[in-house]
């Protein structure tokens, strides 16, 4: 194990404080837009860095690692997209939008464990997932708001990618952190330059170029940058993240990230002119976040049988 367990409360706290440097994870993405480096093709370079320091520590670690490789892959393709696809959606549309579709987590977490998990889902987890996707109406729909884009689509996936990611970390959690960590990285690295290529940013007269035209000059010359923002904030936040869930209950875990919604809006809405939303789009964002509310409000303070953590390989 790489970190013992302490009290829920310490582990709480992490938790918050860790959620909430993700709602300023938008300003070094702007940051290297600012140096030349725009696209997803930011989200890729921001996130690299971490990479080679997880994968000296798996390597030390391989024999811990053994017969879980498939586990790892599977949380690391969820996570890692989920990843990819919330920046990407930072990019291409608005913070405080992608913030916001991203928290319809507890849409899917629902529709989750009924079809996965075989669980029966209450009248208020109904009702939260009934308050988010009117939410998420009015939140693309409203007068003043800006156009449905890519950025919301991408948006609206990494809320349903994160949520299969936490409900394999919760079931497979003999997965060590580190294997998870360096297969999240690598899929959120290479999720961001496919995404690219979706969102047509990665096409010119020669073809498709995953960098996006950025040359190897660009990328060293933010390289101090980045490996401080990726291996000192971003790698111990997702850590923290990953660690929490396989020991805290879901719904507080899922109350914790809410901190993540607060510093996104408050930080766009006041360093970002073009972050304006109508009364009936943040009529919907405070439908999203009470359906947030009404997620956590009804989580049973029983682990349910679906959720039993699955043994699996060698320690």
């Amino acid at each position: 194990m790489l970190i013992r367990s302490p009290g829920a409360g310490l582990a709480s706290a992490v938790v918050f404080f860790s959620a909430a440097l993700w709602g300023i994870y938008w300003i070094p993405l702007r940051f290297l837009e600012e140096q030349g480096i725009s696209g997803t093709m930011a989200v890729a370079v921001l996130n690299m860095p971490a990479i080679l320091p997880l994968l000296l520590l798996v390597g030390l670690q391989l024999r811990a690692h053994r017969g879980y490789f498939g586990r790892m892959l599977l949380i690391g393709i969820f996570t890692g997209m989920a990843i990819a696809l919330y920046s990407s959606g930072v990019i291409y549309s608005s913070v405080v939008r992608a913030t916001l579709l991203f928290y319809l987590t507890p849409v899917w977490a629902t529709l989750i464990e009924i079809v996965w998990f075989k669980e029966k889902a209450g009248w208020p987890r109904w009702l939260a997932a009934v308050a988010g996707l009117v939410g998420m109406a009015l939140l693309l729909s409203g007068e003043g708001s800006a156009a449905f884009n890519i950025g919301d689509v991408f948006g609206f996936f990494s809320g349903v990618c994160w949520a299969f990611g936490a409900a394999m970390i919760k079931r497979y959690d003999s997965v060590p952190l580190p294997g998870m960590l360096l297969s999240q990285f690598c899929f959120t690295v290479t999720g961001a330059l496919l995404l690219g290529l979706i969102a047509g940013a990665g096409y010119s007269s020669a073809g498709y170029d995953l960098t996006g035209g950025v040359t190897a000059e660009q990328i060293l010359a933010v390289l101090p940058q980045t490996s401080v923002i990726a291996i000192g904030i971003i790698l111990p936040a997702v850590l923290a993240i990953f660690w929490a869930q396989k020991f805290l209950l879901p719904g507080r875990v899922g109350l914790l990230m809410m901190s993540e919604v607060i510093v996104a809006v408050a930080s766009a809405s006041l360093l970002l002119p073009e972050e304006h939303m109508s009364l009936v789009a943040w009529c919907g964002a405070a439908l999203i976040i009470s359906a947030c509310v009404l997620e956590v409000m009804s989580v049973p303070d029983s682990e349910p049988a679906g959720l039993q953590p699955v043994q699996e390989g060698g320690q």
